[in-house]
């Protein structure tokens, strides 16, 4: 059994908002077997959340919604809200990179002013019996 730490709500990973709970009831994602809520969401944060930088990492996932872009610390959050929502249990790593694993992601002064190594995340979902 998984442990209930990784469906729950925090104040970052905000499912219960209006409009995380909007945006999933209008999808219908709620409605569909777990791997197609997966597939559906993972979607959606990659190909309707635009890359782009928000003001600031900690953000809710209804705001990041509502900047409508985001990169891996942001889009995490959003994700890992829309997971929940839904009853997907998940989880999020961190792993440090230097900063040339942002290249074409950044560039001019902003490139050569960002530190050496900075933190890339990402999110793992729990589905059948196993994380990935």
């Amino acid at each position: 059994m998984i442990e209930q730490q990784f469906l729950q709500e925090t104040k970052m990973v905000n499912y219960n908002s209006d409009t995380i709970k909007s945006l999933v009831q209008e999808n219908g994602w709620d409605k569909l077997d777990d791997f197609s809520k997966i597939g559906a969401i993972y979607d959606f944060v990659q190909n309707k959340i635009l890359f782009g930088y928000n003001a600031d990492d900690t953000l809710s996932a209804a705001e990041v919604l509502k900047d409508g872009i985001g990169q891996c610390n942001t889009k995490s959050t959003l994700l890992m809200a829309l997971l929940r929502a839904v009853n997907i249990p998940c989880r999020l790593h961190a792993s440090k990179v230097t900063k040339d694993f942002q290249k074409g992601a950044t560039s001019g002064m902003v490139a050569k002013l960002a530190p050496h190594y900075i933190l890339h995340t990402w999110v793992e979902v729990y589905y059948g019996t196993a994380w990935f």
